[in-house]
Parts: structure tokens; C-alpha cells; sequence
């Protein structure tokens, strides 16, 4: 196939309304980069905190159209993804990776409550996803992957091979499913972004910022028609486009991918079966990832294929489309005739620990940086880092002990180099003992 709908991401409405561009010469407090979930988490903790902050978010385009308003719509639980690697025969370190898990659990409950709360429509579901093996090695990671999730607190179930049935359509011998919330990325996005604006956040779209640079009264936000914003304080939420600005301030080395999604037309109930009678999310532990979902009577299927350099050629990248319907249609080979709906791809920013960057800058601290939020965990991390950011602006007031801790634990993550030997040696036990 090489003709796909192309859309910038199937989750938008068609019509979408947007605040005023930035224009003249404008001040605030503080003033965030970035209208996806970190910007919008980052300014609804700071106005919480304290009201009386002039507070100011920039975006380029419109709020959510980044990876917030393109992923699948997964908000996992989970700290990032590469501590799992980690050594858990030393308690201090497991002790650690088990509090952050929990904080996150705490922090998707609480925005559950919110997302209630405010009547967000964003079709906010507790679930589970679930992880098919499809050979005995997957199998063996299944059963170690599980060991390790269950030791940091996650609640998780294996599945043999009757049950699999009955979870997923493709043949598979065993599965694992965790804990997670679905949701319509772009509507969430779109219900903080009210939340907002009912804070009383001045919210700029359309406004695409090419300077960040220190002066005598504040850092100065320079935007691509000459129109300004200065703040005391900036926090950088930009992500994937952070290299798009001119900046006077080292950012740590991170890596770009891009992810890419197809949504079919809605589907008949028994084709649907055909895909997963319980309609349970699913993935596979292969080396490369695919994942999907049924929402809306649609099967949204996705996996991250390349680098990326942040461009509208890598949104409609066509090998990568003609990769992921392929591998669509291997495990679901009765979808050839069903139409597609919808075609997208956004770029995700990665750092080599898989954690998030959440610091002052070394060479500026009234710029903050609230960037690298991919990997499995990024939509869930990204929905907290408010709760990190504030306490980096707000110099007075209380301590957040719990911010405080998961920042330290942040910066200080690396990838561990012996996790893929111990994670290679944990599957092969696996295979050998069960």
C-alpha cells in the first residue's frame, strides 16, 4: 500500500480555535515554551501554587500539536522504562525506583480525579495493556519483564495460551498485561488548556519563538514576526523542537524519534472480535515495538520506526507507513480490505537514561528545562512535571520533598550498562527454569 490518508494527527478536530498570536512587546513572571502536556502541567501547578503569578505559555502552533496530540493515547504508570534494567539486588536503588513508580501511580489518580472534576471529555479509562508472546523466547522476557514490574509495585497478570485467545487475534502462546489508563490525547490536551485559561494563564498561540536569550530585565522570548516576551523565569517544555531555537544556554545531548500511527475505518463488532474479543490493548516484547488499541470502533495501530529530524517530510515518511501497515496486517491479515481513516507521525525526544531532563540550566538557572519525555513512560512523566518544575521556580515558600527527591533521582539516572546482560541472563533463566 502507498497511498495513506495523511492527516497531522488523526486525534485533532477539524476546527480548531486558538488564542491570540503573541504580538508587541509583553512581560509576565514566568513564561513557558511548549503548549503540550509538560508546558501545560508546568503552568497549572505554578498558578496553584501561586495565584498571584503573571504567568505566560507560548506555542508555536496550537496547544496538543505536538507528541501530546499525536501519540496513542497510552498514560502508563511507570518510571522510565530503562531503570527496569537496573540492579534490584541493591534495596537503596530498588527502594528508589519503587517510590518513583508509586508517585506516578498517585499523580495519574489525582489527574484521573481532575480530568473528573472538570468534566474533561477525553474518554479517560482505566485498563490494562497487555503483552503477547508469540514464541518461547518472548515468553521467557514476559516472565521476566513481569518479575521485574510486580518488584517495583505494578499490578500485573499472566495469561496462558487459552486465554490468549480470547485477548488478542494474533497467534500467541502467552501473555502479560499491566496496568494503564487510555485516553484521547488531543481532547485531554485540550481540556488542561481550558483549565488554563480558567487560571487565568495567558496562553499565545500561533507563535513560533526562534530566540531565548538573558538581558538586563529577564530572559527575552523573541518570536519569528519580532514580537517579544520577557519573564524572570523560563521554562522550556519544547521537547523534540527544542534544537529549532536559538538559545544562549547548553542543553544536554538527547536523540529524536519518530513515531508512526495508522487508524482504520470503524469496524464491524465481529471483525473487532477478530482483533480482541475483550477489546484489551495490546503490544509484543519484540525487538521492534508495535502496539494498538481499539477505540471508537477503529483499530489504532503504532510503532517508533526511525531518527528523526523533526520535519512535515518525517510526519509522512513513507517507507516507515508501508513498514507499520505491513506489520499490521502480518498479525491481522483479515484487515487487507478494510479502509484507513488516518495516517500521522510525530517525533518524540529521548534521552540515554530514558529519564526526563527537569534542571535549571547550568549556565542560566532562570531557565528551565522540562524536555525528554519519550519512551514508554513520557506521556505519564510529562503529566507530573508540573509538580518538578515548580519548585524550581518558586524560590520561596514550602519544600516539595517529593519533587525534590524525583528531580535528584532524575538527574542522576544513567543507563545501566550492565542491564542488557542482566536482561539477557534473566530471559534465558526464564527459559531454563520457568
Amino acid at each position: 500500500m502507498n497511498d495513506f490518508p495523511f492527516k497531522t494527527s488523526y486525534w485533532f478536530d477539524s476546527q480548531i480555535a486558538t488564542s491570540p498570536s503573541l504580538s508587541g512587546a509583553q512581560f509576565a513572571d514566568v513564561a513557558v515554551v511548549g503548549g503540550g502536556f509538560a508546558g501545560l502541567s508546568a503552568v497549572q501547578h505554578l498558578k496553584s501554587s501561586n495565584p498571584n503569578l503573571s504567568v505566560a505559555l507560548v506555542e508555536a502552533k496550537h496547544i496538543g500539536f505536538g507528541a501530546s496530540g499525536r501519540n496513542a493515547g497510552w498514560v502508563l504508570s511507570l518510571p522510565p522504562v530503562h531503570w527496569l534494567l537496573d540492579d534490584f539486588d541493591d534495596p537503596q536503588r530498588l527502594g528508589d525506583i519503587r517510590w518513583t513508580s508509586q508517585f506516578c501511580r498517585d499523580n495519574i489518580v489525582q489527574l484521573g480525579r481532575l480530568v473528573a472534576n472538570e468534566a474533561i471529555d477525553c474518554a479517560w479509562t482505566p485498563s490494562r495493556h497487555l503483552l503477547a508472546a508469540r514464541n518461547l523466547l518472548e515468553v521467557a522476557a514476559l516472565r521476566w519483564i513481569m518479575e521485574r514490574y510486580e518488584a517495583i509495585g505494578q499490578h500485573c497478570e499472566f495469561f496462558e495460551k487459552e486465554k490468549m485467545t480470547q485477548l488478542v487475534g494474533y497467534p500467541a502462546i502467552a501473555g502479560m498485561a499491566y496496568e494503564f489508563v487510555s485516553i484521547q490525547p488531543y481532547r485531554l490536551a485540550r481540556g488542561l488548556r481550558q483549565r488554563c485559561l480558567d487560571q487565568d494563564v495567558r496562553i499565545y498561540e500561533n507563535t513560533p519563538i526562534k530566540t531565548i536569550r538573558s538581558t538586563s530585565q529577564g530572559v527575552q522570548l523573541i518570536a519569528a514576526d519580532g514580537a517579544t516576551l520577557t519573564a524572570q523565569k523560563v521554562i522550556l517544555a519544547t521537547n523534540a523542537y527544542t534544537k529549532s531555537l536559538m538559545l544562549d544556554v547548553e542543553i544536554p545531548a538527547t536523540s529524536t524519534q519518530h513515531t508512526y500511527m495508522l487508524a482504520t475505518e470503524p469496524l464491524e463488532p465481529d471483525m473487532l472480535d477478530r482483533i480482541s474479543q475483550t477489546r484489551t490493548p495490546f503490544g509484543d516484547p519484540a525487538f521492534s515495538f508495535y502496539i494498538g488499541r481499539i477505540y471508537e470502533n477503529r483499530l489504532i495501530f503504532n510503532g517508533i520506526d526511525r531518527a528523526s529530524q523533526v520535519t512535515p517530510e518525517d510526519d509522512r515518511h513513507l517507507p516507515s507507513f508501508i513498514k507499520l501497515h505491513k506489520e499490521m496486517l502480518r498479525r491481522f491479515p483479515f484487515l487487507e480490505s478494510v479502509s484507513l481513516a488516518g495516517a500521522w507521525g510525530g517525533a518524540v525526544q529521548q534521552t540515554t537514561s530514558d529519564a526526563p531532563i527537569v534542571q535549571r540550566s547550568k549556565s542560566n538557572p532562570n531557565i528551565i528545562l522540562n524536555i525528554g519525555y519519550g519512551g514508554g513512560s513520557g506521556v505519564g512523566m510529562a503529566l507530573l512535571s508540573g509538580q518538578l518544575t515548580t519548585g524550581l521556580v518558586l524560590e520561596r515558600g514550602p519544600i516539595d520533598n517529593d519533587a525534590q527527591r524525583l528531580r535528584t533521582l532524575l538527574a542522576n539516572s544513567r543507563f545501566p550498562k550492565m542491564g542488557p546482560v542482566r536482561a539477557a541472563f534473566g530471559v534465558l533463566r526464564k527459559m531454563v527454569f520457568g
